[in-house]
């Protein structure tokens, strides 16, 4: 940052706002701190008002300083309270105070996205600085302290120091432009009014962007990966009537240190130019993609890149010309790298035919070292597609000259969507850190990866997520992408208290039934790592009698064999030891049990319960677990407001009767096909 003059900015609030408690905050949920002790703290720190360079006045770390501390510190905050300290911000060439209390050593450390937040004294007052060497890191350490307001945690020698560590962080929205649905959304409908841009920008577009900053993210692909198949609409984003579109949009992102990336089709030249073929090597093709790029960044220079799904579901790709995924990849690589842009690569490919399992790592794997360096290949997180419980993706350190991008789903197209409570958190989390050499080694899955993305759960719904505890979900993606070993319980407690306040009842509870509602939904959906029973277009009604290739039961047993000497052999892509533990049903972790081996029904567990009879058991406790949730909730009527504390009983309570359905079509399918009754049948 330059050496530029400062301005004293100060505010006077006549008390707290009013607040419409619909959940349209998210956890942005500013509040006037009713502890004094701590509130004078506070007023002490950062009563003063907040110093900042010309560069960063209107920037979006000043405006949510702006936004904020009027309402948590409330008639108090004055300007030029003669006993309050400033707020600094800025790099250490801007001020003398930020210079006084950061090291230039420590400033460095943090690199371009890191921040350093200390409070101190300068010139006999105390002093609060945000430091960074950019401007979005000045934004995230603004959201860092001020989270540490919200939660009512201490100021007085308060020294962080905090960088992300995954370079690149992105959402991935699969909405439709034209249509204004969503692929995989509920709950509500696209935020992107493409009809309105860019003569009107919507004002919840400018709080999205905002969003996506205070989840740490750096990046947005802003349409469905699926452009073209069933007459979708999303190559459009390429012609020149939507080049303008993307720029607005690319307007509101920028404040918030945000880029903006489009998902495009492999057969654009042929679909949006007039080209007869879409063939990699073919020079015609470069040089029309190449062009393409060229407009593109001419309108928004800080343009991210693509996000290609290509020769996967119907979405074409190179291999239509017998050309590689890497020359495909290339092929676009080589256009966006003069401009510095990069491309997202899927690697969700497979066809029909026998387990799909393997066919990722068979397909790329022997592609390791040929892809350019801005090419970036993004790997769902298990070998299946977003499953309650499967094992992690074998590509994850098994390509270590690629550039790899983990792909996880915030919506929950497969975990109750916007019905059920399910908190993901843990189930990233043990992905995130999966000792892929085993647990005495350090290699965790994270640290082979440079980078993350987040199928997103935004809707147009008033509360964002259609179920409110689903924003803990788009919360602790935002806390995991940016540090992979955040402790999962650690996220849900701060939610909570930023999202409902403060009161320990009502934080016990919330955070038990997040804590509590993954294993719940596995237990009355698919447990031991069984596979999808939903239905096959919505992904939501039980349906074991569809999905016989899935759960493989017969007379005898279920299961699939995925081992070496039984099955499609995906256990043997693993490394050790997770190759031989995989390998044998006595050293299988039981929640995977069913996903790598097909047994018997009598086949007995470390227990010495039966398959089935344990089957049937968690079934019946997960309804007694979706029961519990909603008696747990109704302890706290009169502790959160009325109209949050109704949405969620009214999912619950919903939640109960899905259940319950759940468990009645899969136990009573498997009683059927067994011939083995539950001896324990709660009914």
């Amino acid at each position: 940052m330059h050496r530029i003059c400062f301005a004293i900015i100060a505010f006077l609030c006549g008390g707290s706002l009013v607040h419409a408690e619909n959940g349209y905050e998210l956890w942005l949920r500013y509040r006037f701190e009713e502890n004094v002790v701590r509130r004078n703290e506070y007023m002490q720190y950062c009563g003063g008002g907040i110093a900042a360079p010309e560069a960063l006045k209107d920037g979006a770390a000043h405006a949510e300083l702006k936004r904020a501390l009027p309402v948590i510190l409330g008639k108090a905050f004055q300007a030029n309270n003669a006993r309050a300290g400033c707020i600094y911000l800025g790099g250490r060439d801007d001020h003398p105070a930020i210079a006084t209390l950061i090291g230039s050593d420590e400033l460095a450390g943090v690199g371009d996205e890191g921040f350093v937040v200390r409070t101190g004294s300068w010139e006999g007052r105390p002093a609060t600085v945000i430091a960074a060497n950019t401007t979005r890191g000045i934004l995230y350490g603004t959201f860092s302290l001020l989270r540490t307001l919200q939660l009512g945690e201490p100021l007085e020698e308060m020294h962080l120091a905090d960088a992300p560590k995954l370079r690149h962080r992105l959402a991935n929205h699969w909405d439709n432009p034209v249509r204004g649905s969503i692929e995989r959304g509920y709950g509500g409908k696209s935020i992107f009014n493409w009809g309105e841009l860019p003569k009107r920008i919507d004002s919840r577009l400018h709080d999205w962007a905002r969003l996506l900053a205070a989840m740490g993210l750096n990046g947005v692909a802003v349409n469905n990966v699926n452009t073209a198949k069933n007459d979708l609409e999303g190559w459009r984003l390429l012609t020149p009537e939507y080049l303008p579109k993307l720029s607005a949009l690319a307007g509101v992102l920028r404040p918030y240190g945000v880029k903006l990336y489009i998902s495009v089709n492999f057969f654009s030249p042929m679909i949006v130019g007039s080209l007869d073929t879409a063939d990699p090597l073919d020079p015609g093709v470069r040089k029309w993609w190449q062009a393409k790029a060229a407009e593109i960044y001419k309108t928004i220079p800080d343009f991210g890149g693509f996000l290609v799904k290509a020769d996967s579901e119907g979405e074409p790709g190179p291999l239509k010309y017998k050309r590689t995924h890497a020359e495909g990849a290339n092929m676009l690589a080589e256009a966006l790298a003069p401009h510095g842009g990069f491309v997202y690569w899927r690697a969700f490919v497979y066809n029909a035919r026998g387990d799909r399992t393997p066919q990722a790592y068979n397909q790329f794997k022997p592609l390791d070292g040929r892809f350019d360096k801005n090419v970036l290949l993004q790997v769902k997180n298990g070998p299946v597609d977003f499953q309650v419980r499967e094992p992690i993706s074998t590509l994850f350190g098994a390509m270590p000259r690629t550039a790899l991008a983990g792909e996880f789903q915030i919506t929950q197209e497969y975990t109750g969507q916007d019905k059920h409570v399910c908190f993901l958190a843990q189930m990233w989390s043990d992905v995130l850190r999966f000792p892929l050499k085993g647990e005495k080694n350090d290699m965790r899955m994270w640290n082979t990866t440079g980078a993350i993305a987040g199928v997103m759960n935004i809707t147009d719904s008033p509360n964002w997520t259609g179920h409110l505890l689903a924003q803990a979900n788009t919360y602790a993606f935002g806390r995991l992408a940016w540090n992979p070993d955040t402790s999962p319980d650690a996220i849900a407690s701060d939610w909570t208290r930023l999202t409902f306040g403060r009161d320990p009842v009502a934080e016990k509870t919330i955070v038990s039934i997040l804590r509590d509602s993954w294993p719940a939904y596995e237990n009355y959906t698919t447990p031991f790592g069984i596979g999808m029973l939903s239905d096959r277009n919505k992904h939501f009604s039980p349906d074991p009698a569809g999905r016989g290739s899935v759960h493989n039961a017969d007379s005898k047993g279920m299961g699939t064999n995925r081992n070496v000497a039984k099955g499609s052999g995906y256990a043997g892509q693993f490394s050790e030891p997770w190759r031989s533990r995989y390998e044998k049903p006595e050293t299988c972790p039981e929640e995977l049990l069913l996903f790598f081996h097909h047994l018997p029904y009598t086949y007995k567990l470390k227990d010495g319960a039966t398959l089935i009879q344990a089957f049937y058991d968690r079934h019946n406790e997960g309804v007694a677990a979706a029961r519990d949730f909603l008696r747990r909730w109704e302890t706290l009527r009169g502790r959160i407001d009325k109209e949050r504390y109704q949405q969620v009983r009214k999912k619950l309570s919903e939640q109960i009767g899905y259940a319950e359905e759940w468990q009645r079509s899969i136990n009573d399918y498997f009683q059927k096909r067994s011939g083995i009754s539950d001896t324990k049948d709660p009914s």
